[in-house]
């Protein structure tokens, strides 16, 4: 066995040796056209060279040098310092997704204020000299809470989503993209603007659902087209598998192209377009209770490859920047096992960090791509925006969990518990309580997701937690009533693979104490896209809830704060929701932008379920680094 693989692996190296030494997957002569976006003025990107593969610019071979960066994970007040660092590595482009669900908080009610104004980011990435990518999927994953997909396309149990043959998601997409053509087709290339193409869909050849199918990147080109709009691409895994989706004239994206195998699949696969690579991976993302963040040092290596040989790339990501409040995503398998929720950073190891510092790895792209184009006038870098300490303050227990109150916080009865989506929420709190009889000690059985905590009456008898796997607590004896408890806290719905389709929050199926269905209920749900508030018979006493502090500052910039002494919970400062804290780490500090905060009084907002007392919070002036476990970047060789 062991000979046969090293058979077949000295195969692939040989392959791979001479596919390198035949084929040109890209042109130096397109290094060479330093074209740049300027405001009404006409550009046009086509195909042409040899076999039609090179990316042309009004008839001349272009290289795109991207480097893709979220605008609504960048603070607005720090976006054109993010377009500029970028532009001062040697890059040419921007892209970005677009994530539908906080564009559509509620269905039919958009929102495209602050970081979520798209127009006025490309409009920016124009006025500093860049070309745009444009991804708005409707599926993007991006680590971010269902890939993209807004949740009320899934409050029923069986929801097909990214394909043609489910009316209700086609008419909610209609409607999502028809928002997105209004912002990108006036700001095309060929009508002025720094588009220079647009992605259609998001890695399809992974999603492995029972109603995968080409007639649906074949919709999505027609929606486009019939706009004005072209040309596109595809961004796939590079085995032929994931590119069994490539339609005929779409350019092919690789995530990612790191050798000139995987190159070669793509030309065989589909004729006449340019094949580049839509994401290179110069670090991985994180989950919580994994390794810290870590640059992928390799993929110096295949940025000397692109820029010796004139391929376009794209950097997955420059800068990862944020995800705040409860836009963060989770991986599982495709039956929903190994579930794993993302940090609230999405740092990536990237070579711009979470608050704009420039890595050493950011200098080593640099002072690569810039030695491949010579004469070319590439700006210094911009200096790293200011990032301050606060001194400890300790903030002051307002009540326990079972005080909070929210606007949909009403109790309600039940006998069969509803999904939280099924209910209008996304993620957040969800309380149920049920009377249970004297007895003896039994097993309680159920299914959180994500993460229970049950109590008897007022006492904590442990957790239910998905991650670990944990399904079942047990319930001491008990000599008359009492009152059962279990809070439910949720991670981001999963956002790669089928599993987007199943993955629902809440008590789910049935609940069992020993061999006896629970079915009286009451559920009171606690949506905390807005800071809980106390209620009117609060008590401070207890595991868990509601700490606030006050905290006067003169002067305001950017700052890390420190959540270590915290167990698991959410902040919020001056109503601005931070995301998400957990003391299995490796994140410890949470970004908080100077624009969060202002002279004077600020309020800041902890909402954990363990702690039973304050600890104190510090702001730090950079993230916390250090290694506690090794986690290896996978760069989608999952």
């Amino acid at each position: 066995m062991e000979e046969t693989m090293l058979r077949k692996h000295l195969l692939n190296i040989l392959s791979i040796a001479f596919f390198a030494g035949t084929t040109v997957y890209g042109s130096v002569e397109a290094m060479k056209n330093t074209q740049f976006p300027q405001k009404g003025k006409e550009a046009v990107l086509s195909f042409g060279g040899e076999g039609g593969r090179d990316f042309m610019l009004d008839g001349k071979p272009f290289q795109i040098r991207s480097g893709e960066m979220h605008p609504q994970r960048i603070p607005r007040s720090h976006w054109r310092h993010r377009i500029r660092a970028a532009k001062a590595m040697g890059l040419n482009t921007i892209a970005f997704y677009t994530f539908w669900n906080e564009l559509e908080p509620e269905e039919g009610k958009w929102d495209f204020s602050g970081r979520k104004d798209i127009g006025a980011f490309i409009d920016m990435c124009q006025e500093e000299g860049m070309w745009v990518l444009f991804r708005p999927g409707p599926y993007v994953c991006g680590e971010w809470d269902l890939g993209g997909l807004p949740t009320y396309l899934i409050q029923k149990d069986v929801s097909p989503l990214r394909c043609t043959t489910n009316p209700e998601f086609m008419e909610a997409q209609t409607r999502y993209l028809e928002e997105m053509a209004k912002i990108a087709i006036p700001r095309l290339s060929k009508n002025g603007g720094p588009i220079l193409m647009i992605q259609l869909e998001n890695e399809y050849g992974s999603y492995n659902s029972p109603h995968d199918e080409k007639a649906y990147i074949e919709w999505l080109r027609d929606f486009w087209s019939q706009k004005g709009a072209g040309p596109f691409y595809l961004s796939e895994g590079s085995s032929p598998h994931h590119l069994r989706f490539v339609i005929p004239g779409v350019a092919v994206g690789l995530d990612p192209a790191d050798h000139a195998g995987q190159m070669q699949h793509a030309l065989r696969l589909a004729p006449g377009v340019p094949v580049f690579s839509s994401e290179t991976y110069p670090g991985w993302l994180r989950h919580w209770g994994e390794g810290n963040w870590a640059p992928s040092r390799n993929t110096l290596n295949s940025v000397r490859w692109y820029m010796k040989d004139g391929i376009s790339f794209n950097l997955f990501v420059l800068h990862g920047g944020t995800s705040f409040g409860l836009t963060a995503g989770a991986n599982s398998n495709g039956d929903g096992t190994h579930f794993q929720p993302d940090l609230t950073s999405y740092d990536y190891g990237s070579p711009i960090g979470e608050h704009g510092n420039l890595t050493r790895e950011y200098h080593e792209y640099r002072d690569i791509i810039t030695k491949a184009l010579p004469g070319v006038n590439i700006p210094p870098p911009p200096a790293t925006p200011e990032c301050i300490s606060i001194p400890a303050f300790t903030p002051k227990k307002k009540c326990t969990i079972f005080q909070l109150r929210t606007r949909r916080s009403r109790e309600k009865a039940y006998t069969q518990l509803p999904t939280l989506e099924s209910q209008g929420q996304n993620q957040g709190l969800a309380i149920y309580t049920a009377t249970i009889p004297a007895g003896k000690a039994q097993p309680l059985h159920a299914t959180a997701h994500d993460h229970a905590l049950v109590y008897l009456d007022d006492t904590f008898l442990g957790t239910l937690d998905r991650m670990a796997g944990t399904k079942q607590i047990n319930i001491p004896a008990r000599t008359g009533k009492k009152r059962l408890r279990i809070v439910v806290d949720t991670f981001g719905h999963v956002n790669f693979s089928r599993y987007t389709e199943q993955d629902r929050k809440g008590l789910l199926g049935e609940v069992k104490l020993g061999d006896t269905l629970l079915t009286d209920w009451r559920m009171r749900l606690l949506p905390l896209q807005r800071e809980p508030r106390q209620g009117k018979k609060n008590q401070a006493k207890g595991l868990g809830g509601l700490y606030q502090a006050s905290l006067h500052l003169n002067l305001v910039a950017d700052t890390f704060l420190d959540m270590s002494q915290w167990q698991k919970g959410y902040v919020w400062v001056n109503g601005h929701a931070l995301g998400r804290y957990w003391n299995i780490g490796p994140q410890e500090r949470l970004y908080c932008p100077g624009e969060f905060l202002r002279q004077g009084d600020n309020t800041i907002t902890v909402l954990d379920l363990y702690a039973e007392q304050a600890a104190p919070i510090t702001g730090e002036p950079e993230r916390n680094l250090e290694i506690k476990k090794h986690t290896k970047s996978l760069n989608n060789n999952w």
